[in-house]
């Protein structure tokens, strides 16, 4: 049987301020000792979480979309930079009882750790702040287990997401280190942002680590780019006409 190919959607803050979770760490707290900013981090992003404003109508719309039109033989993998829980949340509110044919696991992937508190945080990332340098992304069951899957795969879709902090140019070079033996040398790659700036430089930042991979910028908000048909995942032959 052959091996089911494997979308990785990398997700960072777009994702969220698509939902009108815009907090960001006040800048009295990056002056204050890591341990402290954490503990405040992990008591206010929750509380924010819960807003009434708070919108995840486009996550529901993305999730259906892949639900629903997702060819057999593709999967899609979750990672995510960010703290927040919101895609996990919508995930669990479909209250899987198997595994669909559609989703690769329905575990999100923190690699900046998240503040969601669960019985078990062993397999967890550790809390990552963008001050942190590349050094702290350590080894840890959920960080191996998405980078092995990553480096076999070819297909990557990243949403709101620069890679300018060093914990994630980290991320980049690690790739890279690879790319002549493993299939993620020459991947595929759709970045969208609604950011040209932003835009422009993650892609010269993926390129720069994986040179024979394709990178197609796509300057749209995530929900825009939904809505206007996904082209690039059709031509891949994910997504169903």
């Amino acid at each position: 049987m052959a091996r089911s190919k494997c979308i990785n959607w990398f997700f960072g803050r777009g994702l969220s301020i698509g939902c009108n979770l815009s907090w960001v760490v006040p800048d009295e707290w990056r002056r204050l000792p890591r341990v402290e900013a954490i503990a405040l981090i992990k008591a206010a992003l929750p509380k924010e979480m819960d807003r009434p404003d708070i919108d995840c109508s486009v996550i529901r719309f993305f999730l259906g979309l892949l639900s629903e039109n997702t060819r057999p033989g593709w999967r899609h993998r979750f990672i995510t930079t960010n703290w927040d829980f919101l895609l996990q949340r919508e995930i669990e509110k479909f209250d899987l009882s198997y595994l669909p044919q559609w989703l690769d696991t329905s575990h999100v992937f923190h690699l900046n750790g998240t503040v969601e508190i669960l019985e078990d945080n062993s397999r967890r990332s550790p809390f990552l702040l963008e001050e942190d340098s590349g050094t702290c992304r350590t080894n840890t069951q959920e960080a191996n287990e998405a980078y092995n899957k990553m480096i076999c795969d070819k297909y990557f879709v990243v949403v709101g997401m620069s890679f300018e902090c060093e914990t994630d140019k980290f991320l980049l070079r690690a790739l890279g280190r690879v790319e002549d033996e493993m299939p993620i040398g020459e991947s595929y790659w759709v970045v969208v942002n609604r950011n040209k700036s932003a835009l422009v430089a993650s892609c010269r930042r993926i390129q720069d680590a994986l040179p024979y991979a394709s990178v197609t910028p796509v300057c749209a908000s995530l929900n825009d780019w939904l809505k206007s048909g996904t082209q690039d995942l059709r031509k891949w032959g994910a997504l169903a006409p």
